[in-house]
């Protein structure tokens, strides 16, 4: 895998919509927010461009992808917001000129499948977490905790970072034990639909990190399932670790005869000899990590934390 050089203060920083449209006034604060850090900011020609609830047709979003990656001056491609559309422009990617010029490249939600599909066909690294027009853009602005790991990523070598939730929001560990391989996943929805595809990153002996929201119990229990049918929770090509974040809107909308999470794993993967931990403050809640997919991690099964080696 390509892990990118840290960025520094005064780089460049290219905003890109490679999936909905973000809101103006949005936009607009997070914009402004880079620039407050002393970074400098280019807009890709699409970024505020919008079809229904799209930001492009397709050929907009690719070449502002290529655009972004092969412009040398550009340090950082941050996503203006998720949404959706990526799986649409996979097979359309020119995954041979990304490669040649490879950078830091983050987002997350909808972008879960663009990120798959570039550490596949790529080997890139790529950060999961914080958009322009989403954390960045909040009106009392980004959490502290969230703005620190998620620069932290990008200023400092990753290597060595330990990477574990806030004192106050504790992780709760379903199963012991510690466990090593690559960061795999992201929002489950995408991450679960790109199964069957050549954009489905390979999950043996690695350790996969699952987050949503919107997702009803019943949804995250089918693509649970789908995963143990598929043979990652046992056997041969089984994971190495499971981290489950933030579910948004999930068990806050759920009635008497839904499962809980916890029950879900018990149910659905059962008894195994890797680490399971979860409410890990990663996801679409506004407190959280940014996580490094692609990137070699150890998981640890006693406190929850996750070393980036």
């Amino acid at each position: 895998m390509i892990t990118p050089d840290p960025i520094r203060a005064g780089s460049t920083i290219a905003v890109i919509s490679p999936s909905s449209a973000p809101k103006t006034e949005k936009l607009d604060r997070g914009i402004k927010y880079l620039k407050s850090k002393g970074f400098k900011v280019k807009e890709s020609p699409n970024l505020r461009g919008k079809n229904k609830y799209l930001s492009g047709k397709g050929p907009e979003q690719l070449a502002d992808i290529h655009w972004a990656f092969e412009n040398d001056e550009i340090d950082l491609i941050i996503c203006s917001r998720g949404g959706y559309g990526t799986p649409r422009y996979l097979d359309d990617l020119d995954y041979e000129l990304i490669a040649q010029h490879p950078k830091w490249f983050a987002g997350y939600s909808d972008l879960t499948a663009l990120q798959c599909a570039l550490g596949v066909e790529t080997g890139l690294v790529s950060l999961s977490g914080v958009m322009a027009a989403v954390e960045m853009a909040m009106e009392g602005g980004i959490d502290p905790f969230t703005e620190e790991c998620f620069w932290n990523l990008l200023m400092d070598p990753i290597q060595g970072q330990i990477l574990k939730n806030p004192s106050d929001m504790p992780p709760t560990v379903l199963s012991p034990g510690e466990g090593e391989g690559q960061l795999v996943g992201g929002c489950l929805s995408l991450f679960n639909n790109l199964m069957g595809t050549p954009y489905f990153p390979d999950v043996a002996g690695n350790i996969m990190v699952l987050e949503d929201i919107g997702e009803n119990v019943q949804h995250i229990d089918r693509m649970l399932s789908q995963f143990k049918m598929a043979g990652y929770f046992h056997g041969d090509e089984s994971i190495n670790g499971l981290m489950l974040g933030q579910f948004i809107d999930a068990w806050e909308n759920a009635d008497e005869d839904d499962f809980t999470l916890e029950e879900l794993v018990r149910d659905i993967i059962g008894d195994v000899d890797f680490p399971i931990v979860s409410s890990v403050a990663y996801g679409h809640g506004m407190r959280k990590m940014t996580l490094p997919l692609g990137a070699n991690v150890r998981l640890n099964g006693t406190d929850g934390s996750l070393k980036l080696l």
